[in-house]
């Protein structure tokens, strides 16, 4: 790729990179709301069904710091070729399995995949992105989660209900294998920085994560919690209520972040994250408190809109954030950091909601979800002040001297 070439945000090699990120999301999360199903056929409980769900994600977390420490230190495309196609065969995986024990096996094997594959493809379109738009580069990098997400978990529910879970699998598979053939069309010249680092190969805490981006990974895993949930849970809302068509959910959410997501990546760059955290997790809580209370499908798209404004709003706000904080030769340790959290929400989120919905019900597990979203307001709150405390106090510093 020609250096001039970055210099535009809409190049051949982000566009690429859009498109391969679109095809993964795709694979991926067509399996999510079918696979509690999957498990409860092969004799699972609800609490196994959302641990096995939730597992992927823990996988997720400890994988991350090695994640971003390798996508910083070696070659970026030869990272994503191997997880993605480790991704793709997982898939294959979860359908040979016949037990609990293979189920969670393979889950593991695409946590860890689907951990390295993010974090190197969002670190690696970071490269093609102009600097003083990567707020809206992000947020476009997003699209391809929002074209998975509009589409995917309905077709996966309709694939498994209409010839049966075996066909949602081999179509998740084959899907991330047209992501692999696309990777090995990006061009790409590993940085000598990449080369003298892969070389030195010398190893420090901060390599695998910054401990001045704990608070936005805090954030991301109180937000995404909810998200988690509702992947594994939702059919189940449709299944108590008899709520017909609630994939249609992931459709209207979707369509919402199409719209939003954009937008709020402008903001961020021009305004700062402050003005988009607190209206998202307020518009969160509504969507969990709609959610709890449903009786309509009207109610369940009302939450899909209010999830999906605050949603598209903050997690590429956080992203963002965390990488302008530590610059281009630290994205992969910016990326893994705020995964993590992220990780973190995704599969706290089944677990702990697997035993709370089999306790005390479904509607009691989303208003759980809503005091976890008022304590993420409470926590930026509290950052937020610290922070212009901190401003201040320099400023009067600045002004003495």
């Amino acid at each position: 790729m020609k250096e001039s070439e970055v210099e535009k945000l809409w190049n051949s090699s982000y566009i690429l990179m859009l498109i391969i990120n679109a095809l993964i999301f795709t694979g991926f999360t067509m399996m999510t709301p079918v696979l509690p199903k999957y498990a409860i056929s092969l004799g699972a409980t609800m609490s196994i069904a959302g641990l096995i769900a939730g597992v992927f994600a823990i996988t997720s977390i400890a994988i991350r710091p090695f994640a971003g420490f390798s996508t910083d230190k070696f070659n970026k495309k030869k990272l994503l070729i191997i997880s993605t196609i480790f991704l793709s065969l997982s898939a294959l995986g979860l359908r040979i399995s016949t037990n609990m024990y293979s189920l969670f096996f393979f889950r593991i094997v695409q946590g860890i995949s689907f951990s390295m594959s993010v974090t190197v493809n969002n670190a690696l379109a970071t490269t093609y992105i102009p600097k003083k738009r990567i707020g809206e580069g992000i947020g476009f990098l997003g699209l391809g989660y929002i074209f998975a997400t509009a589409i995917s978990p309905n077709l996966g529910l309709k694939i498994s209900s209409q010839f049966g879970f075996k066909y949602v699998f081999y179509a998740s598979c084959v899907i991330i294998m047209i992501a692999v053939i696309l990777i090995t069309m990006i061009p790409y010249r590993n940085p000598n920085t990449e080369t003298s680092n892969a070389h030195k190969f010398q190893i420090k805490i901060d390599d695998f994560f910054d401990k001045r981006l704990i608070i936005f990974a805090v954030l991301a895993c109180l937000f995404t919690f909810m998200n988690g949930a509702i992947g594994s849970f939702l059919a189940l809302i449709g299944d108590e209520k008899h709520i017909t068509n609630i994939g249609y959910y992931f459709t209207v959410n979707a369509i919402v972040i199409l719209i939003i997501r954009p937008i709020s990546g402008k903001i961020l760059d021009k305004k700062g994250l402050g003005i988009i955290a607190f209206p998202a997790f307020i518009l969160a809580i509504v969507a969990a408190v709609l959610l709890g209370s449903s009786k309509s499908l009207l109610m369940i798209l009302l939450a899909a809109i209010f999830y999906g404004i605050g949603q598209s709003s903050l997690s590429p706000a956080l992203q963002a954030t965390c990488v302008k904080k530590l610059g281009p030769s630290r994205v992969g340790v910016a990326t893994s950091t705020y995964f993590i959290g992220y990780d973190a929400g995704q599969g706290l989120g089944p677990i702990i909601g697997g035993t709370i919905a089999g306790k005390f019900g479904l509607a009691p597990l989303f208003y759980s979800c809503g005091v976890i979203l008022f304590a993420g307001i409470v926590i930026y709150y509290l950052y937020s002040s610290k922070e212009k405390h901190k401003i201040l106090k320099n400023t009067e510093n600045t002004q003495r001297l």
